[in-house]
């Protein structure tokens, strides 16, 4: 039995003016899509998480079948994305550049700007002050990259009192409102005496922009422990992405991770529909196929863009793997999966909205719903809360032997 997943990440959506009272889904032309779901098992899952409720690394983590609320903070996982080596001695935070005001005291000073415009130039040099100016010769503590614009703060042996900060999204509040007493804030403290009056806040105030005068640690973890995907659902995998994050999640995992280059388009989306099959074709049982794309437009605002990388997924990606798949010989499953929602009209994901899928069994035909849209998914009447369960629905599992005790051995001969 061969598996297939394809993760449409972000397509689902809300019905926008501009498409014709339409979602991206419904507006887009995809035979593809629509032949499969018509003859497939269609519902709704929310990938979403108490902890994390519009964060697609809960989206990521639910389609593989984990659990994102067990995970006790993704930052970990943007370190291990980006090659920072961490020990199980390591706690990590995200850390994001704010805006401060200027009160006295730092517990009653506002979060006036998160920093969304900062460059990878003004990152580099930022961190490099940090590791100078807060670290300084300590080799338990240190600021590392995690993309051009990101930053996590690696903590080793952190004390269990060293506090926490509240997610990230409070502009306009009180930092003291939202930092818990702890060793965080005097690493707060210090990070404002190091970068209120640095070179790259003195230009960036001379050209009208508001400094990146503090840190704001948040989301912190340690080093994920999953159990391994292959050992977990006895079968071999692959996944197949642009997407450090998601290579990174996957590499938690124990899965394989092709790393297929972002290129223009068209070229990108080939290029991983080829990795798809290769792998198959290398007896490969478990194939998941991430495509960034309609995320992307979703999180631009792009409505007719989400529609177009839509109609490209169905044409370049699932279109050929389809057809591979009724070539190769093996029985299979199909599931096309939506990951997180991400409203154009947001440019963020959301939790509010539900995910729509379906999976194809090439051993049976069921009677689903065309064309492929949330409406139509709705109709089925299944939603599963927990996401991350459904993954079980896809990979029956026979049930374990049970090996017998000398004495039941005994008691069956006799017998």
């Amino acid at each position: 039995m061969k598996y297939f997943v394809l993760l449409c990440d972000g397509a689902a959506d809300r019905k926008i003016s501009k498409l014709g009272d339409k979602t991206p889904l419904e507006a887009a032309v995809k035979p593809t899509f629509n032949m499969l779901s018509y003859r497939s098992f269609n519902g709704l899952t929310a990938n979403s998480s108490k902890n994390y409720p519009a964060d697609p690394y809960a989206g990521f983590l639910s389609v593989c079948s984990y659990d994102p609320d067990a995970i006790p903070g993704f930052a970990a996982i943007d370190a291990l994305s980006a090659g920072v080596g961490l020990t199980e001695e390591d706690t990590v935070f995200r850390c994001s550049f704010v805006t401060l005001s200027d009160e006295e005291e730092y517990t009653d000073k506002r979060i006036t700007g998160l920093g969304e415009d900062i460059t990878p130039e003004e990152t580099s040099a930022l961190i490099r002050a940090l590791n100078k100016g807060v670290c300084g010769s300590s080799k338990l503590k240190k600021f590392c990259p995690v993309s051009d614009t990101g930053c996590c703060f690696v903590w080793k042996r952190a004390s269990e009192t060293a506090g926490a900060c509240s997610p990230y999204g409070i502009k306009g509040e009180r930092t003291g409102d939202h930092l818990q007493a702890g060793k965080l804030q005097p690493i707060l403290k210090k990070s404002y005496e190091v970068l209120n009056d640095h070179p790259v806040n003195v230009k960036r105030r001379e050209e009208g922009k508001s400094p990146l005068n503090s840190i704001w640690l948040w989301s912190a973890g340690k080093k994920p422990e999953f159990e391994p995907f292959d050992e977990k659902w006895r079968t071999s995998s692959a996944v197949i992405t642009d997407s450090g994050v998601v290579a990174g999640i996957a590499g938690c995992a124990g899965m394989k991770v092709i790393d297929v280059p972002a290129a223009d388009g068209a070229e990108d989306l080939d290029k991983k529909a080829q990795a798809a099959t290769d792998e198959f074709s290398a007896g490969t049982e478990f194939v998941l196929l991430h495509v960034s794309s309609v995320a992307k437009r979703s999180l631009e605002g792009d409505a007719q863009g989400k529609v177009e990388a839509i109609q490209d997924a169905d044409s370049r990606v699932l279109a050929p793997v389809y057809e591979y798949l009724c070539g190769c010989g093996d029985q299979f499953k199909l599931l096309v999966s939506t990951g997180m929602p991400a409203p154009c009209e947001d440019r963020a994901y959301s939790s509010e909205e539900l995910s729509p899928f379906f999976m194809y069994n090439s051993q049976r035909t069921e009677v689903g719903y065309k064309p492929f849209s949330e409406n139509n998914a709705k109709k089925s009447g299944f939603c599963l809360p927990e996401g991350f369960r459904f993954l079980s629905f896809m990979i029956r599992l026979p049930a374990p032997v049970k090996e017998e005790t000398q004495e039941e051995n005994g008691q069956q001969q006799l017998q």
